[in-house]
């Protein structure tokens, strides 16, 4: 089954800017020019990235922040708001702002720069700010600083199978080998023929 993601209203909309100029994006929304972008010209399907992705993307961001900060590249007062941001997604919030389809460049630029946009902006709210005041949190300079999709976009793909092991796979190995041996601690007293191709041995 697809995400279904919320649609955010036609009403209210802010400007954003890029490299190629000004976007109107919906005032409810997180994200940026470069979402909006991806959004009207990578509009295929419905496939969307599961939860675990989104959160392993928001634990990269809150980590290089946080190294950035210790080796003086970004400021300690904007690292800590963009950490917080980040911990918000982390724990499965605001994961109506991540609304691209996984068809998009092989790169995953368009997701990278989502989840730069959504913790920029998150961050500015942090701060006092406005949604959008790229002078108080800038997504490149400060949230991507010393990245590139090529290299964040595949060890969150590492990262998200690690997660998706320890926390589902895992667990429902675990429990499967539980039931089964409570099963045949049941049925230990039955005599029975065995089974294959759906049909008893012979």
């Amino acid at each position: 089954m697809p995400r279904i993601l919320p649609k955010f209203t036609e009403g209210e909309t802010r400007l954003e800017t890029d490299s190629m100029g000004e976007v109107k994006v919906s005032k409810e929304a997180l994200w940026g020019a470069q979402t909006q972008r991806a959004l009207e010209h990578f509009d295929i399907g419905d496939d969307y990235f599961p939860p675990v992705f989104i959160k392993a993307y928001a634990l990269l961001k809150r980590a290089a922040v946080q190294v950035n900060a210790d080796l003086g590249k970004v400021d300690r007062t904007i690292a800590d708001a963009i950490a917080q941001a980040a911990d918000e997604v982390i724990e499965g919030g605001r994961s109506e702002h991540f609304p691209l389809s996984v068809w998009q460049t092989g790169s995953g630029t368009q997701t990278n720069m989502n989840m730069n946009e959504v913790l920029a902006n998150r961050a500015v709210e942090i701060m006092g700010g406005m949604r959008g005041d790229k002078d108080m949190v800038h997504p490149n300079d400060h949230v991507n600083y010393g990245q590139s999709s090529n290299d964040t976009f595949s060890s969150v793909m590492h990262i998200a199978a690690v997660m998706s092991l320890v926390e589902d796979v895992i667990p429902a190995i675990s429990r499967m080998r539980d039931e089964m041996e409570e099963k045949a601690e049941s049925f230990r007293h039955i005599v029975k023929t065995g089974r294959t191709h759906m049909q008893d041995a012979i």
